[in-house]
């Protein structure tokens, strides 16, 4: 018997599989025997031919396979019926005929709907009116009560009464075993709906979030340019040396402002479908132009790269976007000056790129949470909490990803994996 995934499907099966057995090895050779102690009852022999016929033909039909299990048990409840009605009418309700109501009732509404076990009820009630009418006005003469049959009969009774109460509680039990599996079932359903709710409550507010960053940043971009444009006019002035460096800070100023602000556009932006692949070897030259001049003469730079590394499936812009704001952070945390290595080498085919420092480092209880928008442990004026999670958010749609490890006043390593445009499906290292 294959099990379905359908439970109450399966249920039904293993409830007709199990009558079946009841029926083909324990009640056909029982009344076979019953049967046979009472064949020298004349007025008895037309029902005793029909329950011996009866009983292995419902055994076959329960043991089909090329049915239903809808149109099993139905035939299994005309069978049982046919058996169990003309006992009623000439003996009046029994022990073996009660039995054979509680198991019809229970096929009936394990397998069909409630009212048919209604309506099968009251074709029994009728039956037995009918029969009690009958020998009311001795039509028919009853057999003798179960406590005037021989004590083999009677344990043959029993056994056969007590077999069919068993399936009709084990029918009961899986009935109740389904409803309980459905409502565990609906709980986990009800769980996973709340969640996606909450997950997409989440996605709205920081659709909103974007939204507003976005209008935002845009709008102090333009107030920057404004103040770039009045430096370079500034500048072409004669002045003195004094005033000259401090317009030369400005506009080094203005452009870390113009980096950041251009960081935090990519947050709400939309990348476009189609990108061109990126070389380490080119980014690596402009990205050594752009740090140094935002580093400072206080920490040290080295760069580093393997010449052999493939084109990476990410558009260099975002990429030089991920490693300027990862480098403007580990600046941040050396204030007083330290070294920062930035490395890139091949892992299966794509490459890993590695920005360690030596600063300040990150608490192991605060890991978790740098990568949460707008979480920062900068001053007000001095971070927005959206670079980081700029960098998991590009490096999400890229199919890479990023990991950090850091001690507390020893120093922090970015370890950034991006898949080549040739294995850009390739498993990413643990």
């Amino acid at each position: 018997m294959t099990s379905p995934d359908d439970p109450l499907l399966y249920a039904q099966q293993e409830a007709l599989v199990l009558l079946s057995w009841l029926v083909l090895f324990l009640w056909t050779p029982i009344f076979a025997f019953g049967a046979f102690m009472r064949w020298d009852e004349v007025n008895q022999r037309p029902l005793l031919l029909l329950v011996m016929t009866g009983v292995p033909l419902l055994g076959l039909v329960l043991r089909s396979t090329r049915w239903g299990v809808a149109r099993r048990a139905g035939m299994a409840i005309v069978v049982i019926m046919a058996l169990s009605i003309p006992a009623i009418v000439m003996n009046g309700p029994r022990m073996l005929s009660t039995m054979a109501v509680a198991l019809v009732v229970t096929l009936a509404m394990f397998f069909h709907h409630i009212r048919s076990a209604i309506v099968i009820l009251g074709v029994y009630l009728a039956a037995a009116m009918t029969g009690l009418w009958f020998a009311s006005r001795g039509l028919i003469t009853p057999g003798p009560s179960d406590t005037a049959l021989s004590i083999p009969y009677r344990v043959i009774t029993l056994a056969v009464t007590f077999s069919g109460l068993w399936f009709s509680a084990r029918v009961l039990q899986r009935t109740v075993q389904i409803y309980r599996d459905a409502q565990a079932a609906a709980e986990q359903r009800m769980e996973a709906l709340l969640e996606a709710q909450r997950e997409a409550e989440l996605l709205q507010r920081r659709e909103l979030v974007n939204t507003v960053t976005t209008g935002v940043t845009h709008d102090l971009a333009n107030f920057v340019q404004v103040m770039m444009s009045t430096a370079e006019l500034i500048e072409q002035e004669p002045l003195r040396a004094d005033a000259q460096q401090t317009v030369q800070d400005l506009r080094r100023v203005g452009n870390e402002a113009a980096l950041r602000l251009r960081t935090i556009l990519s947050v709400g932006r939309s990348f476009p479908e189609v990108e061109r692949p990126t070389s380490i070897s080119e980014l690596f030259v402009r990205l050594d132009l752009l740090l140094r001049p935002l580093l400072g003469r206080h920490i040290r730079l080295a760069m580093d790269f393997d010449a052999s590394l493939p084109l990476l499936a990410i558009d260099p812009g975002r990429l030089e976007q991920i490693l300027l704001n990862l480098a403007l952070n580990a600046r941040d945390a050396m204030p007083t000056g330290g070294s920062l290595c930035i490395t890139a080498q091949e892992a299966r085919g794509s490459a890993t790129i590695e920005i360690t420092d030596t600063g300040v480092g990150i608490e192991p209880a605060l890991q978790s949470r740098i990568w949460e928008p707008y979480y920062t442990t900068k001053p007000a004026d001095r971070g927005t909490g959206l670079g980081l999670a700029m960098v998991a958010r590009i490096l999400e749609s890229a199919g890479g990803h990023v990991t950090v490890t850091s001690t507390p006043d020893v120093g922090t390593t970015f370890v950034v994996w991006v898949p080549a445009v040739a294995t850009a499906a390739a498993t990413p290292p643990k």
